[in-house]
């Protein structure tokens, strides 16, 4: 039996093998995320437990606007387009020349003005320069990892995520138990920042080594250009997936941060899949729309988002027991936030169906207008509900804000095939969105059933018992996909 399957894995192309072994390396990374959780809400208290989430979403934010993601999708773009292997690399090191610039620079602005930032985001000195430390190194590690994506050399990214996802858990665990309680989030930065160093500061000597310059016009004005228009869509979808927590640790506390966070890492299960389905997804759709082949998308479209909803269903099924794994009994009241915040997670597979009518069509515009109304309204419910009704209005708040997110994805896709594809709408509005309702509905439900054990399992079971009869249709369902690729 295993001969057939080593046979099948030979006989795989190099982008098929690549994209297995990313989404193997996906599975450990969030599966050590999930085991290091229940040790982190043990040995840290709640509130900095809170705290530390709260360095970690301004993290993400001054990411988008200390380094203008110029590692991501700039970056593979213009490697693909250079053919030279030596200009590829003045490429990758000019580029991250100017990463480097970008750090300094916001270091700088952060010294001028460091008494309103401090005030404004409750950071520390010390966490802002562990910050920017690892955004260097961090930054030169993306630029390594596109660089081997681009020309398949999947084996060493494999290798080093393999040694990142079990190395920066461990020094983090040792420094968080070895710290006062009052200095945990401090030390955790520390042993995440150890590791990374460890790891990837020889990825970031040898791009100098290799590409010999730091400044190169032509790149640096290439990349301005790109990112900077970017700005607002990267940095509002990274607003509306963190202002959360930091409102939430300003207006309420840091330990309900903590909970807030929790509820989060259970609803990131399904992110795994989700993002899994999209990726498989998306390239067919783009196939799909240029041999005009637009009846089958819909059609499929369909019963792969009924099955997401279903698995976000189930999920939010077995959050009592998931979250009593996870943290413990002080966390309970972090039950109520899942089902909206599942739910939530279930519209970011929505927008990817719509947004790839966007992307195909070059109409990045309307994608930032989308994300910029999401984060705004996302800020302005949570200002008003969040001082009433505590951290759990979050939840809720952030559910409305990616169903809106959802609907005008959906309008621009509109405006998208009545311009390019004839006015032929893809999608029945009633169909994809009637799934969207009903899993609202069932997360209400949910929230009812949680005090009824055996009820909820019922369902489940029920669920479980209707998807292994119907796994030989769901199975080949995907599999029209992948071989369509």
């Amino acid at each position: 039996m295993f001969e057939r399957y080593f046979e099948k894995y030979r006989n795989m192309s190099l982008p098929v093998k690549m994209a297995f072994w990313f989404l193997i390396c996906s599975f450990i990374q969030k599966g050590i995320g999930m085991i290091t959780t229940p040790i982190f809400t043990r040995i840290m208290v709640d509130s900095e437990y809170g705290r530390y989430n709260i360095y970690s979403s301004w993290y993400s934010i001054i990411s988008v606007i200390a380094t203008l993601s110029i590692s991501g999708n700039c970056y593979t773009r213009e490697l693909v387009v250079t053919e030279d292997k030596n200009e590829q690399k003045v490429l990758t090191s000019s580029l991250y020349g100017l990463v480097i610039t970008l750090l300094v620079s916001f270091t700088l602005v952060y010294l001028l003005f460091r008494r309103h930032i401090i005030k404004w985001t409750g950071l520390s000195d010390y966490e802002f320069l562990m910050m920017a430390i690892d955004l260097l190194l961090i930054t030169a590690c993306q630029f390594w990892t596109n660089n081997k994506r681009v020309q398949y050399q999947y084996v060493g990214i494999v290798l080093l995520t393999i040694g990142f996802t079990f190395l920066r858990p461990l020094l983090a665990v040792i420094a968080v138990i070895k710290a006062p309680v009052n200095m945990q989030v401090e030390a955790r930065i520390t042993g995440v920042a150890i590791s990374n160093f460890i790891l990837f500061i020889w990825i970031a000597i040898s791009i100098f080594i290799r590409g010999k310059k730091f400044y190169d016009r032509k790149y640096w004005k290439y990349a301005l250009s790109f990112c900077i228009p970017l700005i607002p869509h990267y940095l509002s979808k990274t607003i509306l997936n963190q202002s959360d927590r930091i409102m939430i640790g300003s207006i309420v506390g840091n330990a309900e941060v903590g909970y807030y966070s929790i509820a989060y890492t259970i609803a990131a299960i399904m992110t795994i899949f989700n993002t899994a389905v999209a990726q498989s997804l998306d390239p067919w759709i783009y196939r799909s729309i240029k041999n005009k082949n637009l009846e089958r998308i819909g059609s499929v479209s369909y019963r792969i988002t009924a099955i997401i909803a279903v698995l976000n269903f189930m999920v939010m099924a077995i959050a009592p027991e998931a979250l009593s794994i996870l943290a413990p009994s002080s966390y309970a009241e972090a039950l109520w936030v899942i089902p909206p915040v599942t739910a939530s997670v279930f519209f970011t597979f929505m927008y990817d169906l719509f947004a790839s009518f966007q992307f195909f069509y070059k109409k990045t515009k309307w994608i930032a207008i989308g994300s910029c109304g999401g984060a705004v309204l996302n800020i302005i419910l949570n200002a008003i509900f969040i001082p009433i009704f505590g951290y759990i209005a979050a939840g809720y708040t952030t559910l409305v804000c990616y169903i809106l997110f959802g609907v005008l994805h959906y309008l621009f896709m509109r405006k998208v095939c009545e311009k390019y594809l004839d006015g032929y709408c893809v999608y029945d509005w009633k169909i994809i969105f009637g799934i969207g309702l009903l899993l609202v509905c069932g997360s209400f439900v949910m929230t009812i059933l949680y005090k009824h054990t055996i009820i909820r399992f019922a369902v489940l079971a029920i669920i479980a018992f209707i998807l292994v009869v119907q796994r030989n249709k769901i199975i080949a369902l995907f599999k029209g996909v992948k071989e369509q690729h």
